[in-house]
């Protein structure tokens, strides 16, 4: 009985399960399950439900065996539109239940999505661009909370796009990650293990520790130049908001 109810109460829709799986779900646990909430005593009926099976197969593929039961509890309950016909059962039937119970079920609520203007959008670019310049000015070192503005001025064109560049920017990230990782004092076992993974994975193509690195270490560049030069300093900021 604990089997039958474990299986009649997964929410797991019916498309996820193997095919041998789910017949033998349907045919040991769904089909015993409604011959007795429906009371089909008669044969003719048991019968019906049996040919009837396959066609939830497709019209309820979508739904786990416990929302099935649920549907099926509610025709019996009289909570469709539906009257419920004591010991009776066909595939007619089947589909009406299917219907009319997919027609109360609640509809998902539509997403609206608040897209932002052009215009907003560049206000918070540069608010972005300018808050991490102004970090850099009085620390000397890149705000690693903001290092998504690399985007945004490689998207403006402020940053170098040659491949030598980015090779040199890459070495010189993967020698300080190897460098950081030797000098950390593992705490345990697993975590000796972690960063020995973490230093062999750095040669890796597309390794997310680098490439943050790499973001890191091309805005310190690109802020260092930039703020060497008062006059190009000032240019720079006139184009961004500081708001």
């Amino acid at each position: 009985m604990k089997n039958k109810l474990a299986v009649l109460d997964r929410k797991l829709p019916l498309r996820a399960y193997p095919e041998e799986m789910l017949n033998k779900a349907i045919i040991m646990d769904l089909l015993p399950y409604l011959t007795k909430l429906l009371s089909l005593t008669d044969e003719t009926s048991a019968d019906r439900l049996e040919i009837a099976l396959p066609a939830i197969k497709t019209s309820c593929i979508g739904m786990g065996f416990e929302e099935i039961k649920k549907m099926f509890e509610m025709y019996v309950d009289s909570k469709l539109s539906i009257k419920p016909i004591p010991n009776y059962f066909d595939r007619i039937l089947l589909g009406k239940i299917i219907s009319e119970y997919k027609q109360q079920k609640p509809k998902p609520k539509k997403v609206i999505e608040n897209k932002i203007s052009d215009e907003e959008k560049k206000k918070i670019n540069d608010s972005s661009i300018a808050k991490s310049l102004a970090y850099f000015e009085e620390h000397r070192v890149v705000d690693t909370s903001r290092i998504y503005v690399y985007d945004i001025l490689d998207m403006l064109g402020y940053l170098p796009t040659d491949l030598a560049y980015k090779n040199k920017i890459k070495e010189d990230a993967i020698y300080i990650l190897n460098k950081e990782y030797a000098e950390k004092k593992p705490t345990s076992v697993e975590d000796k293990r972690n960063i020995d993974r973490i230093v062999e994975s750095l040669h890796k193509k597309s390794n997310s520790i680098v490439i943050v690195k790499c973001k890191e270490l091309a805005l310190a560049k690109f802020y260092r130049k930039l703020t060497h030069d008062i006059k190009e300093l000032e240019q720079f900021k006139n184009k961004f908001s500081y708001e």
